[in-house]
């Protein structure tokens, strides 16, 4: 649930960061682009945090 909203966060701080650049006022444009690059580090985060769950502490497993 966190990804997908996530995702969704990001793909319309895109929108209103580009192709609806012109018709977004100042102040939503400045946070446009702060939850842009919160939201993309948050995905990074979860990706790699989920990608691999072995303990490589003990390598006799």
């Amino acid at each position: 649930m966190l990804v997908w909203s996530t995702v969704v966060a990001f793909l319309l701080s895109l929108m209103a960061v580009g192709p609806l650049r012109e018709m977004s006022p100042s102040w939503l444009l400045s946070g446009a682009e702060f939850l842009a690059v919160i939201s993309l580090f948050a995905l990074v985060c979860l990706l790699e945090s989920s990608g691999n769950t072995s303990d490589h502490s003990n390598p006799a497993s």
